[in-house]
């Protein structure tokens, strides 16, 4: 039903990978020039010289897409607690999997010679780490409603 507080946690889950889209994950800076890696491509290599050797994003990307469809999946799924369970349980592996990824991308960028300075995360790379909160909160509420309905079963 999508009037569950689990359901609002895994719509936040949607709707932050949905602004993370939007926003700059990773600021760097080179001598004269500002570039941003955004969740599908860099922003701002257009002159830079080393705009062919940047690595292709593409798995953090898909990784962003599956961990939205699958909580937009899991939301449909309420019928089936334990399976909500179990697709929630997956997402939390996607949803590491996109944090590391964009930690190592950012890493591997930052190893180039002309990129200067330190690395900047902005905010939306750290939104995976939220939904992962997030993630925890739906199944401590999908649990609690498990145990309501056990516990309602047990009393007929």
């Amino acid at each position: 039903m999508i009037q569950r507080v689990q359901s609002i946690y895994l719509i936040l889950i949607f709707v932050l990978v949905g602004v993370m889209s939007f926003l700059p994950l990773v600021i760097f800076q080179t001598s004269d020039h500002i570039f941003y890696m955004n969740l599908f491509y860099f922003e701002g290599v257009e002159h830079l010289s080393f705009a062919v050797d940047l690595p292709n994003i593409w798995p953090i990307a898909a990784l962003a897409i599956v961990l939205a469809l699958l909580s937009v999946y899991s939301l449909f799924r309420f019928q089936n607690r334990k399976q909500q369970m179990l697709l929630n349980m997956i997402n939390m592996l996607v949803n590491f999997g996109l944090l590391i990824s964009i930690f190592l991308y950012a890493d591997s960028v930052a190893s180039f010679a002309d990129v200067k300075g330190e690395v900047i995360y902005d905010v939306a790379a750290y939104f995976p780490i939220v939904t992962v909160l997030l993630l925890i909160l739906a199944n401590r509420n999908i649990r609690k409603d498990e145990k309501l309905v056990k516990e309602s079963d047990r009393l007929r």
